[in-house]
């Protein structure tokens, strides 16, 4: 792929010249930090943005980002690449941009060099819990030099302030920022009763250490001996090709593997459609965006009881919830979701009225253009 080593400028809608803000992806998969910023980059002249994408690598939703209108990209070559700093950095200078948007680390790295000297804030999105060695030493580093830090969830925020991160920072304005979900009508499907081939369950999580494919992959057995005609469909790259491996192994060794497909990555507006309950295992996380989808979708969902999980189901109301990492109580839920059709409409309901009411993209837009509007006014 060619890369330009200068930057054309490009022209934006004269109303919106005022607030310019450069979002930074070092990813273009379909995770749920690459959808969020796609999604943010299409709607954000909704609320007075004219965003720009700076994309420094690759992955599966690639063409999508290359489809923005106001996209740019370069290849990484190192940890921290002093040519990407540079291009970067005329990148800013040309496209007069007000705001630098960063969502890990090794971005805003690159960000706060390319930045240096110009009248040009930073602020970085921490949608991690936990950080390798490098990304942790580029985290300490940063923090006390952002102009802004915001979080995805009150239990990221508390996490963040028990490890003692959040007390690094010297930045003038710390804020809670919750995820939204955009295109909550895509895919919705209003469960009634299962298809005459049995019940579709459905998992939308890359695999990664925290994802805990293997807790719901140890659970299936149980559940598919109670419903013989169930199937499951595990949506996601595979990131982590042991943990992707190790699953495939788990399902193999009960027997059950022509019943779970390993679908690969694919848009959730597709697999949500397919799915009568939704569930996500995950040991850790930040917010559970892809959690979130399917509460929109008008899904029932269960989902592992984790801080994070249980702020964004209104402690359990609008999804239920199993004790994290444990097989037997994954499929305790699960069973007794299937059996249920009143529950389950009634956990559909309620999980769809609840993401509606908080969760909204345009709800997460406006407290997006509130985050920035009050870091530049500091």
């Amino acid at each position: 792929m060619w890369w330009p080593r200068r930057i054309r400028r490009q022209s934006f809608p004269l109303s919106l010249k005022h607030l310019r803000v450069l979002y930074l992806l070092d990813s273009l998969n379909r995770g749920g930090v690459e959808t969020l910023v796609l999604s943010t980059c299409r709607r954000a002249a909704d609320v007075g943005i004219s965003a720009c994408l700076a994309g420094f690598g690759d992955g599966t939703a690639a063409a999508d980002f290359h489809a923005l209108p106001h996209a740019f990209f370069r290849k990484r070559r190192a940890p921290f690449d002093p040519f990407l700093a540079g291009w970067l950095r005329e990148l800013i200078r040309v496209e007069g941009i007000t705001l630098i948007h960063a969502n890990q680390a090794v971005e805003a790295l690159h960000a706060w060099w390319a930045r240096r000297g110009l009248p040009v804030k930073l602020v970085l999105t921490l949608h991690n819990l936990e950080y390798d060695t490098r990304n942790l030493q580029a985290l300490n580093f940063l923090l006390p030099r952002l102009d802004a830090v915001s979080v995805v969830s009150h239990a990221a925020q508390r996490w963040h302030l028990a490890q003692g991160r959040l007390r690094l920072t010297q930045a003038r304005h710390v804020a809670v920022v919750p995820n939204g979900v955009p295109d909550p009508g895509a895919g919705r499907r209003q469960p009634t009763v299962f298809q005459p081939d049995g019940p579709t369950l459905g998992m939308i999580a890359n695999f990664t250490p925290v994802k805990d494919h293997a807790t719901l992959c140890r659970a299936l057995p149980e559940v598919f001996a109670r419903h013989p005609t169930a199937r499951c469909l595990l949506v996601g790259a595979g990131q982590d090709a042991r943990r992707e491996a190790a699953a495939r192994a788990l399902c193999a060794r009960a027997g059950i593997l022509d019943r779970v497909d390993f679908c690969g990555s694919r848009p959730a507006a597709e697999a949500l459609p397919q799915l009568d309950v939704f569930i996500l295992s995950s040991c850790s996380d930040t917010f559970g965006l892809a959690l979130v989808e399917a509460m929109l979708a008008g899904l029932p969902c269960v989902a592992s009881d984790i801080p994070a999980l249980r702020e964004v189901t209104a402690d359990g109301t609008a999804a239920a919830l199993f004790r994290a990492g444990d097989a037997a109580d994954c499929a305790r839920v699960l069973n007794h979701v299937l059996d249920d059709a009143d529950y389950r409409r009634t956990l559909a309901a309620r999980g769809q009225a609840h993401a509606c009411r908080h969760y909204s993209f345009e709800a997460y837009l406006a407290r997006l253009r509130d985050f920035y509007d009050a870091v530049l006014a500091a």
